[in-house]
Order: C-alpha cells, then structure tokens, then sequence
C-alpha cells in the first residue's frame, strides 16, 4: 500500500482553489503542467511510500497516539511559489501559514519517527508548509507577480488523515483510510 498522511481540505475549498487553477492554467501552458485534481488537493504531512498490511495496521494504532500532540489547526492559505527554485521551476504551489507552529511540529517529527520505526521512508528536509497545484514537466514559470491573486483562504482543520495513493493512467487516485482527530483539549500540553 502506498501510504501518506496529510490535512485534508473541505471539498468547497478545493473546488475554490480548482476555479483559480483554471484561471492561470493559460499561463502555465508553456510548462506542460500537470494539475492537482480539486478533490486531490490537501497538505501532506509525511509520505511513507509503500508498506505491507500489516505495517499499515501498526501505522494507524501509532497515528492514532500521535494524534493527541496537536491541537486543532488554523491554516491561511498564502502566495504562489515554485519549488526548489524560480530559475528552475518544478512545482507550482500556494504557501500556507499554519498554526498553532510549534505543535504542528512536535506530530510531524512524531510521524517521522513513526516511519524509522516502521522502516518506511522517511524526510530530514525541514517541512514545508506547501499546497501542490502543478507539476511542471518543463521548468517554466511566468512572472507570478504578474498573474491574478490566489484566494486568501482561513480554514480551521481538526483531523488529519491517512490516505492511499493509487497511481493510474490518469493519475494518482487517494482513498481515505482513516481519520485522526487532533487533540481538542489543550490545556495539558
């Protein structure tokens, strides 16, 4: 199974993020861009990659304690930007501000350990809090500043899920495996 973690978005909010897609797209053309579908768009937490069933049962038993070392979150959607750089573009994405930060952190490294121990893969890279839009299959960007402005969004998301990854023809299709509340009440940590 091939495995990953991320905070979901509500399906009003993909669609919000899709229509904007759909006005740059025109842009972008020169890259030969391949577009997040709305209903794939969500920030990922950790990518595992490939585990058997029953690593992905210990998984879920591990995520559901790691759940509890973060509360709800507020994430604030951001400018556009290109990864790893603008002289060689591979990623078209929309920036996010997340807090509470210094929690976020703490499950993030949990789920890094989590994957060590499970001997998935694993990520030494600081995280990036980052919304994938566009693969760029050419390293092409337009001057972003020059393109009309991303829609500044504030969600409130209080889960995280683990999600499979199911490459097809047509892309990567996610399915929901299950649902980790975060933790609501905060005072103990």
């Amino acid at each position: 199974m091939r495995l990953f973690v991320a905070l979901p978005f509500p399906a009003a909010v993909q669609n919000q993020i899709g229509t904007y897609c759909g006005s740059i797209e025109t842009a972008f053309r020169p890259a030969r861009p391949s577009w997040v579908p709305p209903q794939n768009l969500h920030l990922t937490l950790h990518f595992f990659g490939e585990l058997e069933v029953e690593k992905a049962k210990e998984l879920e038993n591990l995520l559901s304690d790691a759940a509890n070392l973060c509360p709800p979150l507020r994430i604030t959607t951001e400018g556009l930007s290109v990864l790893p750089a603008m002289n060689r573009p591979r990623v078209l994405y929309l920036a996010a501000r997340i807090e509470p930060s210094e929690p976020l952190t703490i499950l993030i490294d949990r789920i890094r350990e989590i994957a060590a121990q499970l001997g998935a893969q694993t990520d030494a890279r600081p995280w990036k809090a980052h919304l994938t839009l566009a693969r760029l299959k050419l390293p092409y960007a337009p001057n972003l500043s020059s393109l009309p402005k991303p829609p500044m969004l504030s969600l409130y998301i209080d889960s995280f899920e683990l999600l499979q990854s199911t490459l097809s023809p047509v892309g990567a299709i996610y399915s929901k495996i299950r649902r980790f509340a975060l933790y609501t009440d905060t005072s103990t940590l």
